[in-house]
């Protein structure tokens, strides 16, 4: 039986940007933010009441208290499957963290996947793609190397991609953003200064701004055109960057399947490197 959940990302529901808005608030704080009054989620995903009332007749629901009654009966489902119960909870020998760790990570990814709509990814890949804007990249502290990860592969993609750092040419760089071009920022908890001034620098310069970030309350997130988010909690006392690592390179695969003429540019490109002895080993 398909759940409540699997009806809000299935790509036939087809939403609207506006409707893409409030899901993407249902996903993050599922099911906590449909558990309120209509007023207050409409607030969060700064949408009219009405764009709520569309969305849940597309569900399938008469009204709002339908679909709030239908989040409940979920959760009361969940907690009574015995597969959660059973769910251990003793404490775990030091010894096992590192498995533990491992094996909590695909738990995570799991997580990921229902965060994930697939008409955001069309339109991701839609926006990166079109090579008549430029695309940027800035990460944080810690997520600095998404960024520098994402635009090494753009590069080979397509022309005009940039790594945006934080340095003393950061607003020499930012200058240079211009209307309807793309700018990816990574921004996760603790967030930071710096990408906020970034992102509100590159959305005055009419820059659409993709934010990859956390289930949380980035500051960035009022900002942003296109929300990719990714579970960070993890049983290491540190949080956990490897579902947005997987987001990049579910990224960077859904770009190349949909990239035209990507054998001339990557022959070409390593024509290039062979001139360049750009590596140590080669093939023989």
């Amino acid at each position: 039986m398909t759940n409540l959940r699997e009806k809000i990302t299935d790509a036939a529901l087809k939403p609207t940007p506006s409707e893409r808005k409030v899901i993407r608030v249902l996903l993050d704080q599922y099911p906590r933010s449909g558990l309120g009054s209509m007023a207050r989620l409409a607030e969060q995903a700064g949408v009219s009441d009405p764009t709520i009332m569309r969305l849940v007749k597309k569900l399938g629901f008469a009204g709002y208290p339908d679909f709030q009654e239908a989040l409940l009966s979920e959760m009361d489902q969940r907690l009574r499957s015995p597969i959660t119960l059973l769910q251990p909870r003793a404490h775990h020998n030091q010894d096992d963290a590192w498995g533990l760790y491992l094996q909590d990570s695909g738990r995570t990814l799991q997580e990921t996947q229902s965060l994930t709509q697939p008409e955001d990814v069309r339109v991701l890949v839609d926006w990166i793609l079109d090579s008549r804007h430029q695309v940027y990249c800035f990460g944080g502290r810690l997520s600095s190397f998404l960024a520098g990860y994402l635009v090494s592969h753009l590069r080979l993609l397509r022309p005009g991609c940039h790594t945006l750092e934080d340095n003393a040419q950061l607003p020499d760089r930012m200058h240079d953003i211009q209307r309807q071009d793309v700018v990816l920022l990574f921004d996760y908890r603790r967030y930071q200064t710096q990408a906020l001034r970034v992102a509100t620098a590159a959305k005055a310069r009419n820059a659409r701004i993709v934010l990859f970030t956390d289930v949380y309350v980035s500051p960035l997130r009022e900002l942003a055109d296109l929300i990719i988010s990714a579970p960070v909690e993890s049983v290491s006392a540190f949080d956990t960057l490897v579902p947005a690592l997987a987001q990049v390179e579910a990224l960077i695969a859904s770009l190349t399947q949909r990239s035209t003429n990507l054998n001339d540019r990557l022959e070409a490109i390593d024509s290039l490197r062979a001139g360049f002895a750009a590596h140590l080993l080669e093939e023989k």
